[in-house]
């Protein structure tokens, strides 16, 4: 029998606490899937690239995406990840403390299949990291 690989989710986001809060909720929601953090576009594109490799690890089955962030923001790691025949297939949930509507419908279009507020509440946190698994890790 094959065994299925783990699921990951891969966040990119500059603000550590937010990563560290994440992290942490994610432990919490009891979701049985690998979390990792990356701080900026760069690193998130080096990481998938990496990943991407043959015999290499392989890509997440989720990415959580941060707007503004240094050296590349939200946008343009979007735009160069659903451009890439190799990886537009893992869905973007865009994750970000814009609450504006032109945000949303940009992202969207741009290929981003979700947009989500930043919870203010390590609870809320949590139960958005539940959420999440049930909508995107149960494939």
């Amino acid at each position: 029998m094959v065994e299925e690989p783990q699921k990951t989710v891969l966040m990119a986001d500059d603000d550590a606490e937010d990563c560290w809060l994440a992290t942490e909720a994610f432990a919490k929601s009891g979701v049985e899937a690998a979390f990792s953090c990356v701080l900026d576009g760069v690193e998130l594109m080096n990481h998938l690239k990496e990943r991407s490799r043959p015999n290499a690890k392989g890509l997440p089955s989720l990415i959580l995406l941060d707007l503004n962030m240094p050296r590349k923001d939200g946008w343009q790691a979007l735009t160069e990840i659903k451009a890439e025949p190799a990886l537009q297939h893992i869905p973007i949930v865009i994750l970000t403390t814009s609450e504006e509507q032109s945000n949303v419908d940009l992202t969207l279009k741009a290929g981003a299949e979700s947009f989500i507020t930043k919870p203010a509440t390590f609870d809320e946190w949590v139960e958005m990291m539940k959420s999440l698994a049930d909508r995107w890790l149960q494939r």
